[in-house]
């Protein structure tokens, strides 16, 4: 392989990457805007930021506690695997930032759907579980 094919190689994989998170954070706060439930590893993030202006935790968006729930998940990788964590691991870093950057761009751009009935909330959760689903393939 030429380096003009390794390198279109490696601009091709990364634009997927940048497609499939946009997709994934596209799904999830569609699902969020349903009121019928959150994927897994948004439900935390979206209690959070719920509970900030009425607890004494921070009022941060989802997005903003999705990139501190990853850099907690890797900094407890890292303890729990020492001297066999791979650095290359810290990339994780740089993908959970945009995965919640990219969950507040997409919160903003959908500022304006609001899902008032229960037919709107299903289809949202439908579209929300689809997109998503498409952006993990």
């Amino acid at each position: 392989m030429t380096n003009k094919e390794k390198a279109i190689s490696f601009l091709w994989q990364h634009l997927l990457l940048l497609i499939s998170l946009y997709l994934m954070t596209l799904g999830v706060v569609l699902c969020v805007k349903s009121s019928l439930g959150s994927s897994v590893i948004s439900s935390l993030p979206f209690v959070f930021s719920l509970a900030g202006p009425i607890s004494r935790v921070p009022e941060w968006t989802i997005g903003g506690y999705t990139i501190a729930m990853n850099f907690i998940l890797v900094f407890c990788q890292i303890l729990i695997l020492r001297r066999n964590f791979d650095p290359m691991q810290l990339f994780q870093l740089v993908i959970g930032f945009a995965f919640g950057w990219l969950i507040d761009l997409n919160m903003a751009l959908t500022a304006g759907l609001e899902c008032t009935t229960l037919p709107s909330q299903i289809f949202a959760q439908f579209a929300g579980c689809t997109i998503m689903g498409i952006g993990i393939a």
